[in-house]
């Protein structure tokens, strides 16, 4: 058994050929699948754009539907719809201009935060990161390895943020 083509659109698999592909990338079910997933991700305002160039779909405003669905090229927004559309398209026009670029985060003014909020709460919590205590089981092994000591509060302070240390 040769190699297989997986399509995401149409969730169908096929023996891969330049001919197989390019016959079903070809196909109306591929292309009318592909079109659906792609307009999911439209936003309002081309929504609107490309309903105002459409005529209404006579069938899909009298009977309630219409037999080509979402491949009509004609347009079945109601006006209901319509008013939808453009209070969603004013909502994320003000939306975007409303964000603000977030800024970097400083891992030096996050640490001393963090320190001044854990020292008003020492009292509360005895057994601190900041005041590690050895468990009594390990404090009784003699030439304990470095990596199971724990490390004094000012040893860590004291890293300078450009040391140039090589890690690894």
């Amino acid at each position: 058994m040769g190699k297989q083509y997986y399509c995401d659109y149409c969730e169908r698999s096929f023996a891969d050929g330049a001919e197989n592909r390019k016959k079903h990338l070809a196909s109306a079910y591929h292309q009318k699948l592909r079109k659906a997933h792609y307009d999911m991700f439209k936003n309002a305002a081309t929504i609107l754009k490309e309903d105002k160039s459409k005529r209404p779909c006579r069938k899909f405003h009298s009977e309630g539907h219409c037999e080509f669905g979402s491949s009509c090229k004609y347009s079945h927004l109601t006006q209901n719809d319509v008013m939808q559309l453009i209070e969603q398209a004013n909502n994320e026009k003000l939306g975007a201009s409303g964000k603000r670029p977030r800024s970097e985060p400083d891992i030096d003014s996050w640490l001393q935060t963090k320190i001044s909020k854990m020292d008003r709460s020492s009292d509360n919590f005895p057994a601190c990161p900041l005041n590690p205590v050895l468990p009594s089981i390990l404090s009784s092994i003699p030439n304990l390895p470095p990596s199971l000591i724990p490390c004094k509060p000012s040893e860590f302070l004291r890293v300078a943020k450009n040391n140039g240390a090589q890690w690894g």
